[in-house]
């Protein structure tokens, strides 16, 4: 009689990549990104804007309450997404769990931050997240209930990367336009991302749940499916705030 248990991640675990394939994916996966962050800050309205000496307050509070409201909505969803990878790879799920602990309260960094800035905690929980913020909650979704876990993983594997990379030049540009002392919960956050190495911790994960070649062609398409909704987000808070301000409101 055959053992009906199934999805428990048992059977064969060895990485389908090897030490040096999974580097060469790797690679390859980081040029990708690499070309996406060029076209954002080609396509995307103010990409650069807290880059920038002269940061918009409302446009500088209103990310700091979205962001905090992405990491608060995500996580639930990543939590849900834990179960999925463990019936695919404990291994994954053992690294998934640590990466998840070390994040789940980071929304508080950027309340403390919110503050700082003179926005209350009741102003931050009587705002209402944008609707690209929901369908990026609601792709989560979909993507566990339909296509599996990896997707999931691949958003954080994107956000770290681009977070270690890009955001200590945001956070020396905010030390002089909103002060040094305003951005302790993010430079905190920052810290850990890099640190702690959040890439290689996600990226870990991910080479255990890449299973074959689809696995692959997938993840790029993640990559770039999770950058148009993002980009969408910053359209969005861009119109919200500084549009009208440039004579470009929708």
């Amino acid at each position: 009689m055959n053992n009906r248990v199934k999805h428990v991640g048992y059977g064969d675990r060895t990485p389908y990549l090897g030490a040096a394939g999974a580097q060469t994916l790797r690679e390859r996966i980081d040029g990708q990104i690499d070309r996406q962050i060029k076209q954002w800050y080609a396509t995307v309205p103010e990409a650069a804007h807290l880059e920038g000496k002269k940061v918009d307050s409302h446009y500088y509070q209103r990310h700091l309450i979205e962001t905090a409201w992405r990491i608060r909505l995500l996580r639930v969803s990543e939590a849900k997404a834990l179960a999925e990878i463990a019936k695919v790879s404990p291994e994954a799920a053992q690294i998934w769990a640590h990466y998840e602990q070390e994040e789940m309260l980071h929304d508080e960094l950027f309340i403390q931050d919110l503050q700082r800035a003179g926005v209350s905690r009741e102003r931050f929980l009587a705002t209402e997240p944008y609707l690209s913020t929901k369908l990026l909650s609601g792709f989560f979704s979909y993507l566990l209930d339909h296509e599996g876990p990896l997707g999931v993983v691949a958003y954080s594997y994107l956000v770290e990367y681009v977070n270690v990379k890009l955001e200590p030049r945001k956070l020396d540009a905010l030390k002089g336009s909103v002060g040094a002392g305003n951005i302790a919960g993010q430079v905190s956050h920052s810290h850990t991302d890099v640190n702690d190495d959040h890439p290689g911790e996600v990226w870990a994960a991910l080479r255990f749940l890449i299973k074959n070649d689809d696995d692959i062609v997938s993840l790029e398409r993640y990559l770039a499916e999770h950058q148009r909704i993002l980009a969408m987000y910053f359209t969005e808070l861009y119109q919200d705030t500084l549009a009208e301000k440039h004579g470009q409101a929708a």
